[in-house]
């Protein structure tokens, strides 16, 4: 399989690998520019790992989401400078709110 069609989830410590079928809804994005990251679920900031300013990369961890009762990394989708953090740790967040913006 090629890596881009694996899925990852990790559940109290073991590794779970699903495969992506051809054709399957691409994943809520929340926006049509990548360089806006929005949260995919409701939940709870648990930790900010960036500040504005900072140079990102495709697949970096910008926060933990908690999420019924799941921590979720949410990444950067494009490489780029942080241009605002819109939310900060305890924060409540809704389906499609603006996390952090990304200049690309």
């Amino acid at each position: 399989m090629r890596d881009d069609k694996l899925g990852r989830l990790n559940i109290d410590y073991t590794t779970y690998t699903t495969e992506v079928p051809e054709g399957s809804v691409a994943p809520f994005r929340g926006s049509t520019d990548l360089g806006e990251v929005r949260a995919v679920i409701p939940g709870t900031v648990v930790e900010v790992r960036t500040t504005p300013g900072d140079r990102v990369e495709d697949g970096d961890v910008l926060l933990l989401l908690d999420a019924m009762k799941m921590h979720n990394e949410v990444c950067a989708e494009v490489d780029g400078t942080v241009e605002e953090v819109a939310v900060e740790a305890g924060d409540r967040v809704e389906k499609g709110q603006l996390l952090v913006r990304i200049t690309h």
